[in-house]
This record gives structure tokens, C-alpha cells and sequence, in this order.
């Protein structure tokens, strides 16, 4: 079985709460093909910093339901020292989100890539805040190309 590159991802939020609106996502990209969750563990931390794990397995049958299709996906990869890992980088009285996902639209590319007698030299993602800072110069460049068209058009 060949399995397209693994990513994990850690999400927090203030306050022990989350919303349905990531998980439509989510089964949105599984839908097409895109990802496949591995592996979901809910954590939430007090106030006193004590830390609850449930993993998407552990949950409720009526607590599963929500996640619908993504429970099928679940292999359960996540070692008791990720969860701890990513545990400790949430604040108290917050939750987290960890999902451990396959990019199952890199399989073929893998695959390619093996039969062409290659192999993966280096790899990696670039960090959420140098991402965000080129989020936010593209968005400028936008900006300041649409300024610069209207401008034009006004002088014509």
C-alpha cells in the first residue's frame, strides 16, 4: 500500500470551543479526493492545565456522527507522545484540534516518482508565519494593481 505524504496539524482555540465549519472542510477535501484523515485527536486543557484527549475512536456514537465519513478514514498513528507533544503547546481553559492527514492527491506523483528512479531529496512546509506574510504582500500587490487599473482607466 502506498501512502501519499503524511502532514500533521495542530489547531487551537480559545476558550474549549469548536465549530462544525473546519470539518465541513475537511470532508469537502476528503470528498474529492484531496486528503485522508489518518488520525483526529480532540485535547482540551482547564484552567489548572489538566489535559483531556479523545481520539476520533474514543468519541460517542452521537459525538462520531458529526464527523460522518472521516471516522471510516481513522488508522490511529498518533503515539501517546504526539498527543503530550502538541498538549503542551496549548494554554490553559483551550482546546486543540491534532489531525494527522494523508495527501492522498501526491500518490501517483509518489509513485512516478519511485518508477522513475527517483528519490525525495528534501521536503517540508513553509511556516505559518512566513505563509501569512506572503498571504499578506500578494494581497497589496493586489491591491495596488487594482488602484493602479482604475487609475488608468480614469486617465483614458
Amino acid at each position: 500500500m502506498t501512502l501519499g505524504p503524511l502532514e500533521y496539524l495542530v489547531v487551537g482555540f480559545a476558550g474549549n470551543r469548536f465549530t462544525g465549519q473546519i470539518l465541513t472542510e475537511l470532508r469537502t477535501a476528503r470528498e474529492k479526493g484531496i486528503i485522508r484523515v489518518v488520525d483526529l485527536f480532540l485535547l482540551k486543557k482547564d484552567e489548572d492545565g489538566n489535559t483531556t484527549a479523545m481520539e476520533l475512536s474514543d468519541l460517542s456514537k452521537e459525538e462520531t456522527e458529526q464527523f460522518g465519513p472521516l471516522a471510516g478514514d481513522i488508522l490511529g498513528l498518533l503515539a501517546p507522545e504526539d498527543i503530550e507533544q502538541a498538549a503542551s503547546n496549548i494554554p490553559n481553559n483551550s482546546s486543540a484540534a491534532l489531525l494527522l492527514f494523508e495527501h492522498t492527491w501526491a500518490i501517483g506523483l509518489k509513485e512516478a516518482i519511485k518508477n522513475a528512479g527517483g528519490i525525495a531529496v528534501a521536503g517540508g512546509l513553509v511556516a505559518p508565519d512566513v505563509l501569512k506574510e506572503v498571504e499578506e504582500e500578494l494581497e497589496l500587490k493586489k491591491q495596488n494593481a487594482a488602484h493602479e487599473k482604475a487609475a488608468v482607466k480614469t486617465a483614458n
